[in-house]
């Protein structure tokens, strides 16, 4: 029959030691991760970033990229379409521009709040008017990421194609020099960094979500929020965009 043997001194240091290594060993990648290395500062290339400035609003990509050269960007609005479009980065600022404030909400369980400006959707259907067939637009990213959003979320009043962020013009971490916030979707839903836009005939899943977890739909579910700027304490949320903070 197995006993317990006395506790003795040695035996004490020896367990608490162990058990101080252990502790060791789990704090040692939480400390890795809280100075996590900025990779792509300074280079010619963006990617997934949590370091510096960008630990208060996080940065995802689907793969690294080579920074936008915005004499040479060009956005493509074409498929199911009357006609098709094609605009230059100059092109850009004779759009009527309005700012609005909201949380990006990621499925990783972070948010971030901004003020985001940038142009309706409506402006860029006027250009190439999607056919009767047509229920959603396919993204085309310069990482090579694709979302799908349907019309009735880009035509929602509190969805826009974005140039500018806090005030200033996105950085090419922030999807420079167009993305979309769509603030009642989680944050793969929002592309950034687009290249073509696609009008499309059926639903259609996204990067994300042919590889994860993750429904084309996208919409914010009840659950848990770790707001950055909070410090990731939990806040309960209902569902859908976050106003209450």
């Amino acid at each position: 029959m197995r006993t317990l043997g006395r506790l003795t001194r040695r035996r004490f240091f020896k367990i608490t030691g162990m058990l101080a290594a252990l502790m060791a060993s789990l704090v040692r990648p939480l400390r890795a991760a809280a100075t996590e290395p900025d990779y792509f500062s300074g280079t010619d290339f963006v990617g997934k970033t949590r370091a510096g400035r960008y630990r208060d609003f996080y940065i995802n990509y689907w793969q690294p990229m080579r920074r936008i050269d915005p004499a040479t960007w060009t956005l493509t609005l074409d498929g199911l379409a009357e006609g098709s479009a094609s605009l230059t980065f100059d092109n850009l600022k004779d759009f009527p521009m309005q700012s609005m404030n909201s949380r990006l909400k990621c499925v990783e369980c972070w948010s971030a709040r901004a003020t985001w400006t940038g142009f309706p959707f409506s402006e860029l259907e006027k250009l190439a008017p999607p056919k009767p067939e047509a229920v959603g637009v396919l993204f085309h990213c310069a990482d090579d990421y694709k979302e799908y959003l349907p019309l009735d979320a880009l035509r929602h009043a509190r969805t826009l194609l974005v140039t500018h962020m806090n005030g200033q013009p996105l950085t090419d971490e922030h999807g420079f020099p167009l993305r979309v916030i769509c603030p009642f979707k989680y944050g793969y839903k929002n592309p950034k960094a687009i290249l073509r836009m696609e009008y499309v005939d059926r639903v259609t899943y996204g990067t994300w979500s042919k590889i994860g977890p993750y429904s084309p739909d996208g919409t914010i579910l009840p659950g848990t929020d770790h707001p950055l700027e909070f410090g990731k304490r939990p806040r309960r949320i209902p569902g859908g965009e976050i106003f209450d903070y």
